[in-house]
């Protein structure tokens, strides 16, 4: 019995080779034409609706409006592009608005976003052109013209004869005061005259008056400077504190 020995030259040189070229070329298609497949995958997928947020829920809103944050929010469903979204630029955008002290954003991989808020209260209100303005405990302002925190901030210190250039810059100084302070403050007027542009007269609970300016406030009604006038001054109703002196009369 003859044994069989495989010898490359029993085979057409010529014509394998060129299957193997055939077959390279094929593979060489084929992977061309799933490239071109998944481009314009890509291209679909980034440029078209699938790629786009499809669903914006805001949750732990009692004083604000899910629907307002949403609204004015710069991220909007079904037309912003998903992987454009930071998270922290909308928490930052959500933390500007009144009554938000802190937002936390996620995101989940259909392209949903869902944003947490914890909310912080009001400190201050008043009217200015019969338009009722509201400050948050961060200093953040808005007008509310349909009154929906009327009876709210009712229970805040009001102020009153205000313009807003010098509404925000009081709002701004106060939230920067103790709460010792703020909290034995039940109203606030402003008394402006030719020299002395920025003076205000604080009305406390318990019948005194503070007279203050605007850009020394912060600096002049601290918890131990407070505390010191009141404990030496006990008998007066007037305070104004002027520069580093305070007046006391009755």
């Amino acid at each position: 019995m003859t044994t069989y020995v495989y010898n490359e030259h029993d085979e057409n040189q010529v014509l394998t080779m060129r299957n193997k070229l055939k077959k390279k070329k094929r593979k060489r298609r084929i992977n061309f034409v799933l490239i071109v497949l998944f481009l314009i995958f890509l291209v679909i997928f980034f440029f078209g609706d699938m790629s786009k947020v499809k669903k914006i829920t805001v949750s732990g809103c009692h004083l604000t409006s899910a629907e307002e944050i949403i609204e004015r929010l710069p991220v909007k469903s079904k037309k912003t592009y998903f992987f454009k979204v930071n998270k922290k630029q909308v928490e930052t955008e959500v933390e500007k608005m009144i009554f938000v002290e802190k937002a936390t954003v996620t995101k989940d991989l259909i392209g949903n976003i869902k944003i947490r808020i914890k909310e912080n209260n009001a400190s201050l209100y008043g009217y200015i052109n019969n338009i009722l303005y509201v400050a948050d405990q961060d200093g953040i302002f808005e007008q509310d013209q349909q009154q929906k925190w009327i009876s709210y901030v009712q229970r805040c210190p009001q102020m009153m004869n205000f313009d807003e250039e010098h509404f925000r810059s009081f709002v701004k100084a106060y939230v920067k005061l103790p709460s010792v302070v703020q909290n034995q403050i039940s109203s606030i007027v402003f008394e402006p005259d030719e020299k002395d542009q920025t003076k205000c007269k604080l009305e406390l609970n318990d019948g005194k008056v503070f007279y203050v300016r605007i850009e020394d406030m912060e600096k002049q009604l601290t918890s131990t400077n407070y505390y010191l006038v009141i404990q030496s001054y006990p008998d007066y109703k007037y305070y104004d504190y002027l520069g580093k002196n305070v007046y006391v009369y009755n």
